[in-house]
């Protein structure tokens, strides 16, 4: 087994299980070499070969401005995210020829892997670190201004695996949940998400944040990187990209056997139970005037 320091993450070569789960009880985010590049995956996704088996295959995109992530009212809210139907031809056709016309851009993120393209099952091989079977989301962007995914946490672990292309991955530890600025007292917004854009640091409006904590990686074809629950994380391609997230949620076991899980976890939960609290109540009161 090699590990070696890199930019304060840790590398790793084709771990076994056990060598895997020494480095995950640490708590921290770590890559993966010397797995994901014998997969047929990164051989043969090219958009050709995705057309021929895909093509035809109808997939929710979002569609947003260009400059949709500057504000955080855009992102970080509840249903602010626009989806379109596309055939996967026509999606990539539109980001492969630049067609999203009068800064509109087009996303394919996040869908269900399994659901959407059972066809390139066989190209992958799952990971059996964590011996159960995890959620799988499929991301194909083209942009670092319209591929992106703004600062927020994962409850499950994320095993997140790159496939064609680079993107850029920021990492900051879940040290203070109110350090990260979400905008909790809307009981409208998603709990996950900061107002912080890590890439322009703003040290005058957001003074308690962490910007001395970040890690920053560049991820490549053929690399896993591993994000614990609850680490916060913003990414943006740097090209045209394909990507995987393998989730597992955490078992109880998890919460012993990994550092620091359970104090964090309770310290997230202090802010977010009495928030989905507010939430509730709010939808209830919501009803009842409407059934009135």
């Amino acid at each position: 087994m090699k590990i070696q320091d890199n930019h304060s993450i840790k590398r790793i070569y084709n771990p076994s299980r056990k060598e895997f789960l020494e480095l995950w009880k640490q708590y921290q985010p770590f890559i993966i070499n010397g797995v994901v590049e014998n997969w047929d995956a990164c051989r043969k996704w090219s958009n050709d070969y995705l057309i021929n088996l895909c093509g035809n295959t109808a997939i929710p995109v979002d569609v947003y401005r260009e400059n949709f992530f500057e504000e955080y009212k855009n992102y970080a809210f509840d249903k602010s995210y626009k989806k379109s139907e596309m055939k996967l031809k026509d999606y990539i056709d539109t980001i492969s020829t630049n067609k999203s016309g009068s800064g509109i851009a087009y996303y394919l993120a996040q869908i269900d892997f399994e659901k959407y393209f059972p066809e390139l099952i066989v190209d992958i091989t799952y990971p059996e670190y964590f011996l159960r079977k995890p959620i799988i989301y499929f991301w194909f962007g083209y942009s670092p201004t319209t591929s992106v995914s703004h600062l927020h946490f994962d409850d499950p672990h994320n095993v997140f695996v790159q496939i064609r292309g680079r993107k850029r991955i920021i990492l900051f530890p879940p040290i203070d949940y109110l350090s990260f600025y979400t905008a909790i007292e809307d009981i409208d917004c998603m709990f996950h998400f900061s107002k912080v854009n890590p890439i322009n640091p703003d040290v005058e409006s957001f003074p308690k944040f962490p910007w001395q904590e970040k890690i920053e990686v560049i991820i490549e074809a053929g690399e896993i990187l591993y994000i614990p629950p609850f680490w916060w994380h913003h990414v943006t391609a740097i090209n045209e990209n394909i990507s995987l997230s393998f989730m597992y949620s955490p078992k109880i076991e998890d919460f012993v056997k990994q550092e620091r899980l359970l104090s964090t976890t309770l310290r997230i939960a202090s802010h977010d139970i009495p928030h989905r609290i507010r939430k509730l109540f709010s939808s209830l009161y919501h009803y009842s005037t409407i059934v009135k």
